[in-house]
């Protein structure tokens, strides 16, 4: 089964990760605000990531060895708190030794002298300077606490009608922030909450496509279009499908209510006593039940006007036998 979009999403993000420092330590602070944990072993701190796969594991241990020279673990496990509660997980987990000293250049934690004093609220601003900082920063925040959505096309994907790009978060201060953050790039999200979390999300899909081109995803911006194009023109055809049918629906409509007139009249033999532009047009509609007016029209050489004066005289001619046959 292929990917869905939003693994694809997820599997560019870890595939182009910041080369330039700064921006790498603001992704990784973003990423480890989402998806990390500090769990206490023998009195010491360890800092965890919960990662979707193992694959994405391996990448973001090298990501995190090019800043911390240390051995990170990786294991697969089943989370058992958070989002991914209950779901298999790849753990990232950073040594003792180092774990605090992530939590402080992520702006995760404050310290008091040598030891962690407390949690900081809202997006750590010193990694936020840059442009590369705030996207990178977007970035991995996506990648563990994101998801989007976009009609699919494919008979294996899970169906959708809409565009829907969201992150979820526990911390509303920290949401509020990232809301700034978008709107430093004219991107202007909406908010809501779902339980005990804060959504910012996006439904324009041209906000979407500004959002994956912010994270320098190439090859899902042009995915995206494809979908786009694709359901636009969809979107179009069905459009016209049911203009031509609504038009052939008047059409049959109004050739019933001349045919059921016609065969009234014949039925009291009074075809024979009709006009002779009267019983040219009702042998015409008769012969060409299907037709159009203006296609019936030219088939007798008159004008449309004149065509629907003649049926509508049939139809009084009808309507004045009453409902005795």
């Amino acid at each position: 089964m292929s990917d869905t979009f939003k693994e694809e999403v997820q599997n560019e993000i870890v595939n182009t990760l910041p080369k330039e420092t700064g921006a790498l330590v603001a992704f990784l602070s973003g990423l480890t605000k989402a998806v990390g944990t500090l769990e206490i072993v023998n009195k010491r701190m360890n800092l965890c990531l919960a990662l979707d796969s193992f694959d994405e594991g391996m990448k973001l241990v090298d990501a995190f060895k090019q800043l911390y020279p240390a051995e990170f673990e990786l294991a697969l496990t089943t989370a058992k708190s958070g989002s991914k509660a209950g779901k298999q997980i790849c753990s990232l987990q950073a040594p003792y030794g180092f774990s605090k000293q992530i939590l402080v250049d992520f702006g995760l934690m404050s310290v008091d002298g040598d030891d962690l004093s407390g949690f900081i609220e809202g997006a750590p601003k010193h990694l936020l300077k840059s442009e590369a900082g705030k996207r990178a920063f977007l970035a991995g925040l996506f990648l563990g606490c994101g998801s989007v959505y976009v009609p699919s096309m494919s008979q294996e994907e899970e169906k959708r009608d809409g565009y829907h790009l969201e992150l979820q978060f526990d911390d509303e201060t920290y949401a509020d922030d990232v809301v700034k953050l978008f709107e430093h790039f004219s991107l202007h999200a909406k908010t809501s909450d779902r339980g005990e979390h804060r959504l910012v999300y996006f439904k324009d899909k041209d906000e979407i496509a500004k959002i994956l081109i912010l994270f320098g995803l190439t090859e899902c911006v042009l995915k995206l279009q494809a979908i786009i194009n694709e359901r636009e023109t969809a979107n179009s055809m069905n459009r016209a499908i049911i203009c031509e049918t609504a038009n052939m629906d008047k059409t049959f409509a109004a050739a019933s209510k001349h045919l059921l007139a016609i065969g009234k009249i014949m039925n009291h033999g009074l075809f024979e006593a009709l006009t002779p532009a009267l019983k040219e047009t009702a042998q015409a509609r008769m012969d060409n039940p299907e037709s159009s007016m203006q296609d019936l029209a030219d088939s007798l050489g008159v004008s449309k006007s004149c065509l629907n004066h003649r049926l509508r005289k049939l139809v009084e001619v009808s309507e004045e036998l009453g409902d005795t046959e």
